[in-house]
């Protein structure tokens, strides 16, 4: 896959099969909130534009997807700052540089197979409305629901990204549910999951990277990608990387650089 183009919303990727758009995820449908309510939410920032979503798991590290990553694991760390306790995006407060950026060794930028990524801080993030989430074990049931915040796009026709952090509550669909509607398009992997409510809320442009939060108030999985630029769409729900299927990387990692 190579970036063809990056302005706030659309990757282009291409490889050996063909071309493929794919969005990265917005909120569809949802409500606006202060960063109290999700206090593990961070942006993140490459050389000052605004890039992708991320929760905070330990006062060290921020898990995002991998895709946010232009270079991936050749990315300068330095490049990408962190802010957490904010509410808008334009507020500039509680800024860390990232010093280490660690991908899994499976994941495939062409399928978006095991696609997160955690950033080691170079000081820790720790203010009154910040808060480290705790992980997921396991997977989010079919049918069940889970929260996703984000400053990305509210309407897939719109071209300027809300101000205010926004956050929606979608269904996950089946495993099976989720693969016949992605067919012919790309393969749903045992790292990813979809969920929407099709139709009226999603994720979409520039969620990706953000948290998907189960009811028990645990990480369930990371913004990754959806079809095209399409958001909200009965035949195109937003794709998650699962938390519980990277749980042991994602815990090890933790260990290693997080504490």
């Amino acid at each position: 896959m190579r970036l063809a183009l990056y302005l706030w919303l659309l990757t282009i990727e291409v490889h050996a099969a063909g071309e493929f758009r794919t969005r990265t995820a917005r909120v569809v449908g949802g409500q606006r909130i202060d960063v109290e309510q999700q206090p593990h939410m961070v942006n993140i920032r490459r050389r000052g534009e605004f890039r992708c979503g991320g929760s905070l798991v330990t006062p060290r590290c921020v898990l995002t997807a991998a895709h946010c990553l232009v270079n991936g694991a050749a990315e300068n760390p330095s490049d990408y700052v962190v802010r957490g306790g904010v509410t808008y995006l334009r507020d500039m407060r509680n800024a860390r540089v990232v010093s280490k950026i660690l991908l899994p060794a499976k994941y495939n930028p062409l399928t978006l197979d095991n696609d997160v990524a955690l950033l080691q801080l170079q000081n820790p993030l720790q203010a009154p409305e910040v808060a480290p989430i705790s992980l997921a074990r396991e997977a989010p049931r079919p049918g069940s629901y889970v929260r996703v915040s984000g400053w990305g796009l509210t309407h897939e026709q719109s071209t300027q990204l809300p101000n205010q952090l926004r956050s929606v509550q979608v269904q996950v669909l089946s495993q099976h549910g989720c693969q016949r509607l992605y067919a012919g398009y790309r393969n749903i992997t045992q790292s990813m999951y979809c969920a929407s409510v099709p139709g009226i809320k999603d994720a979409c442009d520039a969620d990706s990277g953000g948290p998907a939060v189960n009811a028990a108030g645990q990480l369930v999985g990371v913004v990754s990608w959806g079809k095209a630029n399409l958001c909200a769409r009965p035949e195109s729900p937003g794709v998650y990387t699962s938390v519980a299927h990277l749980y042991e990387w994602i815990a090890n990692n933790m260990d290693k650089y997080c504490y």
